[in-house]
């Protein structure tokens, strides 16, 4: 009789021969690697997200990284499956929390347009205002690159100066002042042409 049995041994080291020839750009595994691992990953993702787009992006980034870092894989630190259920479980986390920063954006943005036209006066016409100016906000945020984002959240919501974002995130001092001057100027222009101007006061405040 026949052993089906599975043989960890065996399996180790198939996938990581499967790794290497991924990391020396065969194609072919790399269509076997997907082929393979994206129900894995979306399933992971989805568990996290509860989103189907989401969820979908964050599996395309994740067969991106391992595309990318499939030399990195270590067979003795663990299986394969192992190493990319982390590592979608790391990347869906982060989707969350950058979508919890844009949401807190968004918030923030929200309150100030808010306390300039109190609920109480305002009319017709500032409603309608106020739900477009939610509407551009939030798509204009989305447009801008992840680097961009992150600083400018940093610096509008959570009221960080340059340097305290440079200590947050790690990187030079110069490297954030240049990702927020992009990141608000894109802004500004998206904002400005929607409402009339309005985007020089909204963003107050982000490159000081």
């Amino acid at each position: 009789m026949m052993n089906t049995e599975s043989n960890p041994i065996q399996d180790r080291s198939a996938e990581a021969d499967l790794m290497k020839r991924i990391a020396a750009g065969d194609q072919k595994s790399f269509a076997e690697f997907t082929e393979k691992y994206s129900a894995l990953i979306f399933s992971t993702a989805f568990k996290v997200l509860n989103h189907h787009e989401d969820t979908e992006d964050v599996m395309n980034e994740v067969l991106a990284t391992m595309w990318k870092k499939a030399d990195t894989y270590h067979p003795k630190k663990g299986t394969l499956v192992t190493w990319i259920c982390t590592t979608t479980r790391n990347r869906a986390i982060d989707r969350v929390r950058s979508v919890q920063r844009r949401c807190a954006l968004y918030d923030r943005f929200e309150a100030k347009l808010e306390g300039d036209a109190p609920e109480a006066s305002m009319t017709g016409r500032e409603h309608l205002y106020l739900s477009d100016a939610r509407h551009i906000l939030k798509s204009a945020v989305v447009e801008l690159s992840p680097e961009q984002r992150e600083v400018i959240e940093l610096a509008y919501f959570e009221g960080l100066t340059q340097k305290q974002i440079a200590d947050r995130i790690e990187s030079p001092l110069g490297t954030v002042k240049a990702r927020i001057r992009r990141g608000v100027e894109r802004l500004r222009h998206s904002i400005n042409d929607r409402l009339n101007g309005e985007g020089n006061l909204l963003l107050s405040g982000v490159t000081e």
